[in-house]
């Protein structure tokens, strides 16, 4: 983590503004529900602190986020501070939009994150944004069905089987087959990945690690028939609710899914018995963004530290349901006893950051139709896969 904080702090070489007095600072966001009103009280208690400060929260919704960002702020008409997702960093950084925050991030700052979620923020040696919450994916199981979760794919495969012999109306396991972002903890599990460097644009996505991955799923839907047909988002938190179906990957949202099934428990996904890696699938930080045209980047900052600290994420946590960032959270008595955030904290230290670059969203597309054909179609996956980097290709030229 120092030497983390270090190459941050030699990096940024932005000067401090000074900020005047009277300020408001506007703070765009996405939440709803409970994660709002846990916002909204943390903001409250900033105001409190600092009274010459108003913070003005305004909802912006999802979809349309990323584009009015980016319409907005070069005008001078957006937020001093937002939240999002960072997988569109890269973008924004690269078009100017974000302001480095490594000038003031100092190593105590720094060092109250799991270092997998600060990772994330750094575009091109700068420290993008603070991390508030990370989201990846686990292993749901149906306890009507299962005792205790599978160690590795072989004994999934295994109980899914057994079950399957038992009751033929009950599937084995399930995710969105055709998705790049279910289907990354097999081809990291495999050995695979995305890119052939860290970063580098070189696609590394027809690799036979990348076509053993395919392979697995194609035998879990065709050979071993513990996966179910057409496994649709709504068919799968059907079958689970139902108690027909015992294994669900899928993220820390699929729990709002599941109101009235009180059977039901999460764990880390299995390690891949083929190469002794586990499977590991993407990390997503939501974090603080501080944009390049604030007037008030100084106060801004120290908003996004207050949001950051220790108690404002145990409010987030407690109040909003979040999987938070900070380290401190996760050692209190009530979180470490807290069995779906347990499993989830083991989780995150299997993962693999999804790239910031901007180059990844030409990516997605292509790979849900590899994947289909691969694993649906039956397609040889180094046919398909190869005519997704060929896709890939093409359009970034």
């Amino acid at each position: 983590m120092r030497a983390l904080w270090l190459a941050l702090a030699l990096l940024a070489g932005c000067a401090a503004p000074e900020a005047t007095d009277g300020t408001e600072l506007v703070l765009w966001h996405a939440y709803r529900g409970a994660e709002r009103d846990a916002l909204s009280a943390a903001a409250r208690d900033f105001e409190a602190r600092t009274p010459d400060v108003r913070v003005r929260l305004v909802a912006v919704p999802y979809d349309a986020f990323p584009d009015k960002l980016s319409v907005a702020v070069p005008r001078g008409h957006g937020p001093d501070l937002f939240i999002f997702a960072h997988d569109r960093l890269g973008d924004w950084a690269a078009s100017g939009l974000l302001e480095p925050v490594g000038f003031w991030a100092d190593e105590p700052l720094v060092d109250r994150f799991y270092l997998e979620t600060v990772q994330p923020l750094v575009f091109r040696g700068e420290l993008y944004g603070l991390p508030l919450a990370f989201k990846t994916l686990a292993l749901f199981y149906d306890k009507t069905l299962v005792e205790t979760p599978p160690a590795t794919t072989d004994d999934l495969v295994a109980t899914a089987k057994r079950l399957r012999a038992q009751r033929p109306d009950v599937w084995g396991v399930a995710w969105d087959a055709d998705s790049l972002y279910f289907h990354a903890p097999w081809l990291h599990g495999f050995g695979g990945a995305v890119y052939a460097a860290p970063e580098a644009d070189e696609l590394a996505l027809t690799s036979p690690e990348a076509q053993a991955s395919a392979a697995f799923v194609r035998r879990l839907l065709v050979d071993d028939r513990i996966f179910p047909e057409e496994a649709t988002p709504a068919l799968i938190t059907s079958l689970f609710n139902q108690h027909r179906l015992a294994f669900v990957v899928n993220g820390p949202w699929f729990r709002g899914e599941l109101v009235g099934n009180d059977r039901w428990a999460v764990a880390p996904l299995p390690i891949v018995s083929e190469t002794g890696r586990p499977a590991a699938p993407f990390l997503g930080t939501e974090a603080l963004y501080l944009s390049a045209r604030s007037s008030e980047k100084r106060k801004a900052f120290e908003l996004m530290r207050f949001l950051t600290s220790d108690d404002a994420a145990r409010r987030r946590f407690r109040e909003g349901g979040q999987l938070v960032a900070n380290r401190a959270v996760y050692e209190d008595a009530a979180v470490a006893a807290d069995p779906f955030a347990r499993a989830f904290r083991e989780q995150l230290a299997r993962t693999v950051s999804l790239s910031n670059r901007p180059h990844m969203r030409g990516v997605w597309t292509p790979m849900e139709t590899a994947l289909s054909n691969a694993i649906v179609h039956g397609v040889p996956p180094a046919t398909a896969l190869g005519e997704a980097v060929d896709r890939i290709r093409r359009a970034g030229r």
